[in-house]
């Protein structure tokens, strides 16, 4: 196999091959049968763009083409202009008018875009992935001196792009095409080399297992292959945290400090300058445009991320309920309850109040005179319980929307994903303490019986590992079972109990070694512990490299996120209702002393009330900038609890959808105390006033 010790430039023929072989694999997605429909269009791109996009679709594995791509791109900023342009004929708003036409704008850049995120995608993916396809190569020729079973064994034991590609080597081999898998496989490589290239040098390490001829230099190979890309993995990651945390600043700086200094002025704003400032764009901008500037730069974040961890694959348990849905056990039959519907219904229910609210605010603001128009604004800015619940109503039952979905999502998965990590975790202190007592000469029922003493010593009979190996004794001792029938019988197999498919694959092959001899099987048992133990290892190295950057995030998320913008919400009252108080005054005096320059009794009317506090006409309606304040902060909380999880866990969705739900809960919980508490505080503040004024200040 060829040495992959530099980064390989690939050929134009080369790249050539990959697409013959890409074009052979069906269609999956809708953005490739887009654009296979869009290509009949045949605009080709120009000959730079069109090499480019080449390059990222062959690493982003799907089956389209840079003239696919490019003519969906053209057919979908021409069909969005289009539309953009019958609707703006019917609206008389400049700047709804220019969000119109930067709509097919942004539909162009997504699509022509999409292939080199696809490929960046992949390529952390490929990460992951590597890890475990280099840990089953191992443990499998640790037993098996057989290098095309191994790469078979890996193959068929993990999912990802480089497993597919190997897939596709095994199959070349079967029909001819190629005469070994190691030819087969130097296909692949220079491909390989662009995701990862450390996974492509330690495969080529583990080739040279089979040639040597003592036992002592097969097994430092093996341990090297898997070390280096375990070292390269933590300096990767150590790396990478130096170069985000200037990143991660500027998105709070972007994402929480610099919007949240823009909702404080946007009231006094609307006031002073109303020609300028428009609740609608805020609206826009806050709940809609801000959020995906965010994520995209999140993004951006993301993608640069190293492999780090293998999570578990739960794919396979028997338990696991279809995608979509949640599990419900009634009696002895499990329902499966579709998530989306039942979380649309809740939080309708819960925001029918506020939305029926500003319904019926926007009708009477459209319909009164001006005067009127006063008195509801400054009934609007009260700190009523009706305006709490008309704001509560659509911030809480967006948070509760949101809390729902992902919880509904992850709360059974999160389960099971835990469970089988903290076996995968345990397990190296099993099969070291098995692999001891089996090397001194005990048989295999003793071996265990005293290793499950061990662990009571060390208390850990609650742990999943004690578990696990009191029930592989129960079914030798019980059932007269061999270690392998223990291990993998149809109905009272431990593995069925325990469906992690690295444990499963680890205990297969110490049930072939259990078939040869005892002593072969303790023998394996350590090296593979010792394994397991590596991988521990580094995991736990790159966690206390990420624990800095985690607990930042993670406090920002939580808790200084819907702290910091309760607490604005209720500024903007808190201010709107201070200068409410001095236009009373201000009229009063002006009453007082008999100028008759406001030429309109109405306060907040008059040409000079207005030059001086402003038009309260034109003020934004306190409870809309609470329900922007609030949507605006549980979609920030969720986008960076993304982000937490995509830089702790990389691509694992269970644990995505787990984290976010906890984030929105926890912030649902802090802003609801801080803006409940914020409003007393500060209503208090304002009655102090108007009473230390001996009620001047009223002017109702």
């Amino acid at each position: 196999m060829p040495e992959a010790t530099k980064k390989v430039q690939l050929s134009k023929e080369y790249l050539n091959l990959l697409v013959q072989e890409q074009r052979k694999q069906p269609i999956k997605t809708r953005y490739e049968r887009l654009c296979k429909f869009a290509e009949k269009l045949r605009i080709r791109p120009p000959k730079d763009l069109e090499t480019k996009l080449q390059e990222d679709i062959i690493f982003s594995s799907m089956n389209i083409t840079p003239t696919g791509v490019f003519s969906a791109s053209i057919l979908s900023i021409l069909t969005l202009g289009v539309l953009s342009l019958v609707f703006s004929l019917f609206i008389n708003d400049l700047t709804i008018i220019s969000i119109l036409f930067v709509i097919p704008l942004g539909a162009f850049f997504y699509i022509i875009s999409y292939p080199k995120f696809r490929s960046q995608v992949l390529k952390v993916q490929t990460g992951d992935e590597a890890i475990k396809i280099i840990l089953y190569i191992v443990i499998y020729l640790k037993l098996h001196p057989s290098f095309e079973g191994a790469i078979n064994f890996a193959a068929e034991h993990t999912q990802g792009p480089i497993s597919s590609d190997i897939k596709k080597a095994m199959w070349d081999v079967q029909v001819g095409k190629y005469k070994t898998i190691e030819e087969a496989l130097a296909f692949y490589m220079p491909k390989w080399g662009i995701w990862n290239e450390d996974f492509v040098r330690s495969l080529s390490l583990l080739h040279g297992v089979l040639i040597e001829p003592s036992e002592e230099g097969r097994e430092k190979i093996l341990r090297k292959s898997l070390e280096f890309l375990l070292t390269n993995t933590h300096r990767k990651m150590r790396s990478y945290v130096e170069d985000i945390s200037g990143s991660i600043n500027i998105l709070h700086i972007m994402g929480m400090l610099l919007p949240v200094i823009g909702l404080i002025m946007f009231p006094m704003m609307s006031m002073f300058l109303h020609q300028s400032v428009n609740p609608f764009y805020i609206a826009i901008g806050y709940t809609i445009i801000l959020p995906i500037m965010i994520l995209f730069f999140m993004n951006r974040i993301l993608l640069k991320r190293p492999s780090a961890f293998i999570f578990p694959d739960i794919s396979k348990h028997p338990e696991l309920p279809p995608p979509g849905t949640f599990s419900v056990r009634l009696g002895k039959k499990h329902y499966y309850i579709p998530i989306l519907p039942l979380v649309l219904i809740i939080g309708v229910m819960i925001m029918l109040y506020g939305i029926l609210h500003f319904i019926e605010l926007y009708t009477k603001l459209s319909l009164v005179s001006k005067a009127f128009q006063v008195d509801i604004l400054k009934k609007e800015a009260e700190m009523s319980l009706t305006n709490l619940f008309a704001t509560f109503s659509i911030t809480g039952g967006l948070g509760i929307m949101i809390f729902l979905y992902f919880y509904l999502r992850s709360f059974q998965r999160i389960h099971i994903r835990n469970n089988i990590k903290n076996i995968e975790n345990d397990l190296q202190v099993g099969l070291f303490a098995l692999g001891n007592y089996l090397s001194e000469g005990y048989p295999i029922e003793k071996s265990i019986e005293k290793s499950l003493d061990e662990c009571k010593k060390l208390g850990m009979q609650k742990r999943p590992t004690f578990h696990f190996f009191s029930r592989l004794l129960y079914n030798i001792k019980n059932f007269g079972m061999t270690f392998k029938s223990a291990l993998f019988h149809e109905k009272t197999g431990v593995v069925r109990y325990f469906p992690s498919i690295l444990i499963n694959e680890i205990m297969r092959i110490l049930s072939d070694a259990s078939e040869r001899s005892s002593t072969l099987l303790g023998k394996i048992s350590k090296t593979i512990g010792s394994y397991l133990e590596d991988l521990s290892k580094i995991e736990a190295k790159i966690k206390e490299l990420l624990e800095e950057v985690r607990a930042g995030i993670k406090i920002q998320s939580s808790f200084v996120i819907p702290l910091v913008c309760a607490m604005v919400g209720s500024l903007g009252i808190f201010l709107l209702n201070m200068l409410k108080l001095l236009s009373c005054q201000l009229a009063q005096i002006e009453k007082n002393l008999g100028l008759g320059i406001l030429g309109e009794t109405s306060m907040g009317v008059g040409s000079l009330l207005n030059d001086l506090v402003g038009d309260f006409t034109k003020v934004m309606p306190m409870t809309l900038l609470q329900a922007i304040v609030g949507i605006y902060t549980f979609e920030i909380v969720a986008l960076f609890a993304m982000l937490l999880n995509g830089i702790e866990n990389g691509f694992d969705d269970v644990s995505r959808d787990h984290l976010i739900s906890s984030s929105v809960l926890k912030a649902l919980v802090v802003y609801a105390a801080v803006t409940i508490f914020a409003l007393i505080l500060f209503q208090g503040i304002i009655v102090s006033i108007v009473e230390t004024a001996g009620g001047g200040f009223a002017c109702e």
